[in-house]
């Protein structure tokens, strides 16, 4: 079903861009064959998610149904939901991580590289009262501050901070 779903949204997209999508147009963008791309189509039908109109005696036009739509609007907020708990289950982690370290005598939490979540540590710094800095990953780690390296640096960058105790942000947030 996810993958249908995930199908549907696909072939809305490509009916967003170019209304008049062919099937054979259809089929390309969803990375399928045409073949495959009429049985998936006669589903979406069958389970009102499509509607097929005739422009003329060769060619059909498609559009998503209000079903349709109700679908990929709970794949949506299903993501969404997923997302969210994701979110918080990492903003609790980083906020123990960042009070054990203050507890442990660091006033400052420095994040080496780039991260996609450096947001949240920032959150967690500012929560727990803890300065945030960041750096670049041709810094040299603080000696007196807890030091975080972030998921984007490249792999030899990340061997070399740790070995000079910086803690990768992807191993804190697996405990």
């Amino acid at each position: 079903m996810n993958t249908d779903v995930a199908t549907l949204q696909n072939i809305a997209d490509t009916l967003k861009e170019e209304p008049l999508a062919s099937q054979r147009v259809l089929a390309e963008k969803a990375g399928m064959s045409i073949g495959l791309m009429n049985a998936v189509i006669n589903r979406f039908v069958e389970r009102g998610w499509i509607m097929l109109t005739n422009v003329n005696l060769r060619k059909l036009s498609y559009a998503i149904t209000p079903a349709g739509i109700a679908e990929l609007t709970a794949r949506s907020q299903n993501f969404a939901k997923r997302t969210f708990a994701i979110a918080n289950k990492y903003n609790e982690t980083l906020c123990k991580v960042v009070s054990d370290a203050k507890n442990d005598g660091k006033d400052k939490i420095v994040l080496y590289g780039n991260s996609y979540i450096k947001f949240l540590l920032n959150y967690a710094c500012q929560t727990i009262d803890v300065t945030f800095i960041e750096k670049s990953t041709s810094d040299p780690i603080e000696p007196n501050a807890f030091c975080v390296v972030g998921e984007q640096c490249a792999e030899e960058e990340l061997a070399r901070l740790t070995a000079q105790g910086g803690v990768s942000l992807l191993n804190l947030l697996e405990e």
